[in-house]
């Protein structure tokens, strides 16, 4: 029997950024820098986390991860997100618990463009001769430290970077309601290292992830890419499984 999520709508949708409309523009993010790191975390807390839509994964697991972008529409900006591991239907995706954007601009054109629930910060992707850490700073108090350690040269193709799913109040057919988004950014890799995954500071209450912790590592990746956040193509009711709640806003991502 499928198992589902057991969010209750109701404790999180005055705090969900809004969007003004679905009509996204992409951004376009040439020569970033991205870290994935992937670690275990309890299953029972993290169900809790999850909206009825979605599948939990088996193991539980959270995605930290860190974006250098030197180029943007809104200049270059660091941003770093924590994400659930969970399934939309048969699709990995990382529900976007909370984020952070190195400034203002990127902050407030994150939640207003995606839904992602981003406010400014110090946000550093910094790189060492044995490791690539990744550290938040919010009003003096770091919430967030961690790194790649060992780094090793890997093939692109041997990445599983996750799409993301973000929940947040959107307008559709003339209700503004919780819906998730999803996002889904294109790859081209230029350079790729694994390494192992460690996290030494992680304030939960920070990332609206309730009582989660990391646990055990699975894996750490950095790559180099060409990248996008892309017009939205899909939402979901977040109450409903996704064979029955999801709607297409555009067929494709050619007029991007």
């Amino acid at each position: 029997m499928p198992l589902f999520g057991q969010l209750d709508l109701g404790t999180i949708a005055p705090r969900l950024p809004t969007l003004p409309d679905l009509d996204t523009h992409a951004w376009t993010l040439p020569g970033a820098e991205t870290m994935q790191l992937l670690l275990e975390t309890p299953r029972g807390a993290a169900d809790a986390l999850l909206p009825k839509a979605m599948h939990p994964a088996v193991p539980s697991y959270l995605a930290f991860t860190f974006t250098r972008c030197p180029e943007s529409p809104v200049g270059p900006f660091t941003f770093a997100t924590v994400r659930l591991g969970s399934r939309a239907g048969a699709h990995p995706r990382g529900l976007v618990l909370g984020a952070y954007a190195s400034t203002p601009e990127a902050a407030d054109g994150l939640r207003r463009g995606w839904g992602i629930p981003a406010s400014a910060a110090k946000v550093s992707l910094t790189r060492r001769h044995d490791r690539l850490m990744g550290t938040v700073v919010k009003d003096g108090t770091t919430v967030l430290d961690c790194a790649l350690v060992n780094p090793e040269a890997i093939s692109g193709s041997d990445v599983q970077l996750i799409n993301w799913v973000t929940m947040a109040n959107a307008p559709l057919d003339g209700t503004t309601s919780p819906m998730l988004i999803q996002v889904d950014p294109k790859y081209v890799f230029h350079k790729a290292e694994r390494g192992r995954p460690e996290v030494s500071v992680f304030d939960p209450a920070a990332w609206n992830a309730g009582p989660l912790q990391p646990g055990n590592p699975i894996v750490a990746t950095v790559a180099t890419v060409d990248t996008d956040l892309p017009r939205i193509r899909f939402v979901m009711d977040p109450a409903k499984p996704v064979y029955q709640g999801t709607r297409r806003i555009r067929e494709s991502r050619a007029d991007e």
